[in-house]
Parts: structure tokens; C-alpha cells; sequence
């Protein structure tokens, strides 16, 4: 059985950019990181202090301004066990910029493997969330690395579709060109001209929701498969790979 699909909602078109601290490289080479992603918490505070960028917390100031703003990190049991770097990023943000953190209200329902997986296996397996949103609050998300931006989405789309409001995201890191999360009129301008109205009957049957959802990163991606028959073969494909790897999807093997 494919798991419960993610809500997702459609991008406004002032959304700013996520704010990214520093480079994956430089992340790699931290002491702490692989302790701090296998759930070690000591170690993630440790690599988070050293991380964090002055330029990036006055960015987020910025963004933030005088607004009352939730910090709510992305809490997730990953395959090498709990990320414990999201939680410590908020705790040290939070001290920053004196704002609340909301960590352990709303939490992961699912262990994605999204960690180098390629593009397709992550699309199929898509986290989903659950816990309660705070009414007209509004919630700044934190996690440790942006790639195609997916779970950032769904988390985006958990807390809108319950009365909160999203109004910036930051990570420690990003896959190239990631931080630009929201979609492009441009980029949607072209994947509906290369797969139009087939892609997004796709899309909503498969997901439960249109392609005007999409990432930047996940909808450029898309303009690159040369048709809809593709795409959904190369999705039927990463369905059996996750599955292979005891990941549940969001997408039946078969096609």
C-alpha cells in the first residue's frame, strides 16, 4: 500500500528564497556532522554554533522583522537514525533572534531516505507530517539541507492547510541553486508548455496535487524528461528502487 500523501499548496509570489548558512563541502568536513546526523544532539549543537552564519541570522532578522515568528524544525527519523541538526539549528536561531522554537508538535510520519537518493526516488517517496498548527501564527521552517525541496514543501503545506503561515525557510545547507524553492511563473510558463495538462492529471492522481506545487528544482526537472510517458515510467522505476530499499511510496511500482 503507497503511504498517506503530502499536502502541498501553491507558492505566492513574493516567497523569499531559503536562507542558506554555508557549503556542503565545508558541512562534510565538520567533525561533528556525522555524529550530529545520526541523531547525536551534543554534537549537532556543537556543528550548528560553528555553521550558522552571522550573514544568514541577519537575513532571517530581516525577513522575520517585528513579527512574533515560530521556529519549527523538520523532525525526522532518517535511515542512519534521528536527525538531531534541524533541532539544533532552531534551538541556536531561536537564542538569535529571540523567537519561540516548536520542536516536537509537528514531526516527520515517515523515513524517506531522501539522503543522495536521486531525483525521482525522492519525488516517489514524499514526507509527510502531523501535529497541530498554531491559528495565525507565523512559522519560520528550519532544516539542515535543501535539494529538490520537496519536504520543505510538505511541511510548508501541513502548516498553511492548518491556519498557520510560512514566511521563510532556512537550511544549513543546499544542492545547487536550491534556495530559489518557490516556482517560477517562467519555469511553470514552460512545463506546462512541454507536458501541459497530461503532467498535472499526473501529478494529481499520483500525489494529490497539481504541478503549480512544484519546486523550482522539481519542476525544472520535470521540463527536462522528454514526455509524460516517460516521466511516469521513470517514477513506476524509483518506486521499485525505494521499495527495494523498505521505503514506502507514494507511488505504486507498476506505474
Amino acid at each position: 500500500m503507497p503511504h498517506a500523501l503530502p499536502i502541498r499548496l501553491p507558492w505566492p509570489a513574493d516567497f523569499p528564497d531559503v536562507v542558506i548558512h554555508t557549503d556542503v563541502r565545508t558541512r562534510d568536513n565538520h567533525p561533528g556532522y556525522g555524529a550530529a546526523k545520526a541523531g547525536d544532539a551534543d554534537a549537532a549543537l556543537t556543528l550548528a554554533s560553528d555553521l550558522l552564519s552571522a550573514a544568514g541570522i541577519e537575513q532571517l532578522r530581516l525577513i522575520v522583522h517585528d513579527r512574533p515568528a515560530l521556529l519549527l524544525p523538520v523532525i525526522a527519523d532518517e535511515l542512519t537514525g534521528f536527525n538531531a541538526i534541524p533541532d539544533a539549528m532552531a534551538q541556536i536561531l531561536g537564542d538569535e533572534l529571540r523567537l519561540a522554537v516548536i520542536a516536537g508538535e509537528i514531526v516527520q510520519t515517515n523515513k524517506v531516505g531522501h539522503t543522495r537518493a536521486p531525483a525521482f526516488q525522492r519525488l516517489v517517496t514524499p514526507a509527510t507530517f502531523e501535529g497541530p498548527v498554531q491559528q495565525g501564527a507565523s512559522y519560520v521552517l528550519v532544516d539542515d539541507h535543501v535539494g529538490l525541496g520537496g519536504t520543505l514543501a510538505n511541511l510548508r503545506g501541513h502548516v498553511e492547510a492548518r491556519g498557520g503561515m510560512v514566511i521563510a525557510i532556512t537550511t544549513l545547507t543546499e544542492s545547487r541553486d536550491a534556495r530559489a524553492i518557490s516556482l517560477r511563473p517562467a519555469t511553470r510558463n514552460l512545463l506546462w508548455e512541454r507536458h501541459g495538462e497530461a503532467l498535472d492529471d499526473l501529478w494529481k492522481s499520483q500525489f494529490g496535487y497539481g504541478i503549480d506545487c512544484l519546486t523550482e528544482v522539481e519542476a525544472l526537472n520535470l521540463c527536462r524528461q522528454q514526455s509524460v510517458a516517460a516521466i511516469e515510467d521513470f517514477l513506476a522505476q524509483a518506486a521499485v528502487e525505494a521499495r527495494s530499499r523498505g521505503i514506502q511510496t507514494a507511488v505504486e511500482p507498476d506505474g
